[in-house]
């Protein structure tokens, strides 16, 4: 007789019969063993035996002893499982160690519990069904939660009360049990609670509401389930988030108070429109009413001052910078110009990105600017005369001494003469830096420029200074738009942002030129060089006249570079760390 005849037997049989392995894990089960737990063969075959046995309260077998092992003959064990359609069942278990000398198998067979009673007499019957599991595990599972909860039926009779319930209630937990809800509510003046049972009464299934018990200085989340003739209560003690609540309430007062009384302009926008104004935010602008995107950023921003704001708003989202200050010429309602000074930073508000700007008008400070300024013109004067006298004078004595030299020896050293023709045009060039700085706009008309051919004669022009200083010049480029402005001006700007970065780097240096676009309709050309870097202390100087990071520097080059950009309305960012390089960026707006 072979296996396959043993298969046709145990899937015959009307009793539950299975297989298993060392693991637990079924080979085979018949049919009736199927029906009788619920689930398909397909289910039960990614299942062991001991995943839908659930643990008794009182019987740690499970974690003790498992349930199969080797040498077990006829062994019945009495087990609660978890049937295919959810409920839980009891099934008499008996396993037999059907063992070869090369596998180890099980045989368990499957039987019902019946328990006999006599008739009329269902005692017996119920002392055994209130021992199992099943009715005690809801009420051990109840009276383990800490929130309180209570059954009541519809003539006021608890059917359940925890304990947390009783201590809500005043009442002890036996006492309960003899009361009714009615009278229980009416002593403690619960007008609430008993309100919402009347709604349940009258037919609702659901209700949920807050209640707060004053005696107990607590805040409870009830929530109430009608349930055919009966009414189930939760209550969820909220007084700590309650208590949270308030505390926040009382601090966003505060905050308000300070922001809705301060003499200082806080404004909270998105970048494109106001969310909030203060009330001096709104006397400054000239608002009479205020809805929040009701005005626009660039509606009160100068023509000349929204590229230099939306940079500002740019570097504040990717990180680079977490605060931006800058002089902005405002408009207010009335039509009223006048210049402010904006500190941005990036806040967070009801739950996005989102800007504060706090404003502060300098009209009166620029008065007084522009007083103090006519008093120092002397004093700046005698600057840029001292200034151009230890520029000037340094090459004038090279060339004076050359010329006296001649003149006594009464003839011309060829190198002599190239030494005083470099000191020459080492002249001509502060003469013209310094020229430059006062008229920089001596053309007026912006004309259609494409950068790409603009930066691709700067590179051929300074490309034999770049292999003298066995330098690599690598450009990348994208399709960008038209710029408009003035050619020469921006030739000189890229010429000198160059050499900047050519002398900062060492031999066997890399200089990347890119041509990138730009939000907003801008165009960026990045010089970035992998030199000695700049301090982090200097950046903020940079630009400023006789301040240059180079030993014979005038710093008037980088001053000349801000003014010709900031002429054509656009910005010019410095990014440098000390001995990895520097990255400059000149943005510009490609429209006029």
């Amino acid at each position: 007789m072979n296996g396959s005849v043993f298969s046709l037997c145990l899937e015959a049989s009307l009793q539950g019969q299975a297989i298993l392995n060392e693991k637990g894990e079924f080979l085979f089960v018949n049919r009736a063993f199927c029906e009788q737990v619920g689930y398909t063969k397909q289910e039960i075959f990614l299942l062991s035996i001991e995943s839908f046995v659930i643990a008794e309260a009182n019987d740690d077998l499970m974690k003790k002893e498992p349930m199969i092992q080797r040498g077990i003959q006829q062994k019945q064990l009495e087990k609660l499982i978890i049937h295919g359609n959810g409920y839980l069942q009891s099934t008499l278990f008996t396993i037999t160690d059907v063992s070869n000398d090369a596998q180890v198998y099980f045989h368990v067979q499957l039987d019902k519990i019946v328990t006999t009673f006599n008739d009329g007499d269902y005692s017996l019957l119920e002392s055994r069904i209130h021992e199992r599991d099943e009715v005690r595990l809801p009420k051990k599972i109840l009276d383990g939660i800490k929130d309180a909860i209570m059954t009541i039926r519809l003539d006021g009779q608890f059917l359940y009360v925890n304990e947390a319930a009783a201590t809500i209630l005043k009442t002890e937990k036996e006492e309960l049990v003899s009361s009714d809800f009615w009278s229980c509510l009416k002593q403690n003046n619960d007008e609430i609670l008993l309100g919402k049972f009347y709604q349940l009464l009258a037919g609702e299934d659901y209700k949920q509401f807050e209640l707060y018990r004053k005696n107990q200085n607590e805040w409870f989340d009830v929530r109430a389930y009608r349930s055919d003739d009966q009414v189930t209560f939760y209550f969820i003690n909220i007084s700590n988030r309650k208590q949270m609540e308030k505390e926040l309430r009382e601090k966003e007062m505060n905050y308000r108070t300070l922001v809705e009384e301060s003499p200082e302009t806080i404004s909270v926008h998105d970048g494109k429109e106001f969310i909030y104004i203060n009330p001096a935010g709104k006397k400054l602008l000239g608002i009479k009413s205020f809805k929040n995107g009701e005005i626009k950023i660039l509606d009160v921003i100068a023509l000349q001052d929204q590229t230099r704001v939306r940079e500002n708003i740019r570097l504040l989202l990717t990180g680079k910078k977490k605060m931006t200050n800058s002089v902005c010429t405002l408009t207010s309602m009335d039509g009223k110009k006048f210049e402010a000074e904006a500190t941005t930073t990036l806040i967070t508000f009801q739950g996005k990105p989102a800007f504060r700007t706090i404003l502060k008008d300098i009209s009166e400070r620029k008065k007084l600017d522009d007083l103090i300024r006519k008093s120092d013109k002397l004093s700046v004067v005698a600057q840029l005369a001292a200034g151009v006298a230890h520029e000037i004078r340094n090459p004038l004595t090279t060339v004076k001494g050359f010329l006296q030299l001649f003149q006594k020896e009464q003839q011309f050293n060829p190198f002599y003469v190239s030494l005083v023709l470099e000191e020459l045009v080492r002249v001509e060039s502060i003469i013209y830096e310094y020229l430059t700085l006062a008229k920089p706009n001596v053309e007026s008309v912006f004309k259609k420029i494409d950068i790409h051919v603009l930066i691709d004669q700067i590179l051929t022009l300074t490309k034999a200074q770049s292999n003298m200083n066995n330098v690599t010049l690598e450009f990348e480029y994208e399709q960008v738009p038209v710029i408009y402005g003035l050619e020469k001006q921006l030739k000189q700007v890229f010429i000198n942002l160059l050499r900047n970065s050519i002398e900062a780097v060492t031999e066997s240096g890399i200089i990347h030129v890119r041509i990138l676009n730009h939000p907003d309709s801008q165009v960026c050309i990045q010089v970035e060089d992998n030199g000695c870097g700049i301090p982090y202390e200097r950046i903020e100087r940079l630009g400023e006249p006789f301040y240059s990071t180079k030993e014979k520097g005038t710093g008037l080059g980088l001053m000349v570079c801000y003014k010709i950009i900031e002429h054509h309305n656009g910005v010019l960012n410095i990014h440098s760390e000390e001995g990895l390089g520097t990255k400059m960026e000149v943005i510009l707006p490609a429209s006029s």
